[in-house]
C-alpha cells in the first residue's frame, strides 16, 4: 500500500511557500509552538475466545471502525495530558479537549505567549473553535492543508504505537 499523500500542484505549492516562511521562523518563535494531533488505536477487541458449541454473549458494535482515539500536544517545554476521546467528535467536544488539556498545559509553561498548532479538521476550524480560540486569546499557526508529515507529533505517535501495539500500527 502506498502512503504517498495525494498533493495537488495547488498543495504542493502553498506547502513550499509555508515552508519557506517557517525556515526563517526564530527558533524563539520555534520554542513557542505547541504541536497537536489525536491518534486512532484499537479497541482491545480483536480476538476473544469462546465455546463454539453456544452463542457468544459478547457483542461488539463499532461506527466508524471502532477503536480509541487520544488527543494530546508537546512542546519545547514538554508535554500535555493525554485526553481520551469518547465517541463521535464534534466542535464542543474539541472545545472541551483544548479547555480541559492544552490551556492548562500552555499557561502553566507560557503564560499567553504560544502559539497553537492543529491541522485543518473541520471541528479544529469550526467557527465555534475558532471563536472560542478567540476569547481565549490563543494565537493558532496557520497549517498548511494535507500536511500531516509536517507535523512533529506524527514521529511521536509513531513511536508510541511501536512501543504499545506489537505490529506498531
Amino acid at each position: 500500500m502506498d502512503n504517498t499523500l495525494a498533493l495537488t500542484a495547488k498543495h504542493k505549492s502553498h506547502r513550499l511557500d509555508w515552508a519557506k516562511t517557517m525556515v526563517i521562523t526564530p527558533q524563539k518563535e520555534w520554542e513557542e509552538i505547541i504541536f497537536s494531533d489525536e491518534k486512532n488505536g484499537p479497541d482491545g477487541m480483536r480476538n476473544y475466545w469462546h465455546d463454539v458449541r453456544r452463542p457468544a454473549r459478547t457483542t461488539v458494535r463499532r461506527q466508524n471502525g471502532g477503536g480509541s482515539v487520544i488527543w494530546g500536544a508537546f512542546s519545547a517545554k514538554g508535554k500535555s495530558k493525554l485526553a481520551l476521546l469518547v465517541g463521535r467528535q464534534a466542535s464542543e467536544q474539541y472545545i472541551y479537549t483544548v479547555s480541559e488539556f492544552l490551556l492548562p498545559f500552555a499557561h502553566l509553561n507560557y503564560g499567553v505567549d504560544f502559539v497553537y498548532q492543529q491541522d485543518n479538521a473541520s471541528i479544529h476550524t469550526s467557527k465555534e473553535t475558532m471563536e472560542f480560540f478567540k476569547e481565549q486569546e490563543v494565537s493558532v499557526l496557520e497549517w498548511t492543508a494535507h500536511s500531516p508529515d509536517l507535523n512533529p507529533i506524527e514521529n511521536l505517535w509513531a513511536l508510541l504505537a511501536r512501543k504499545v501495539y506489537p505490529n506498531g500500527r
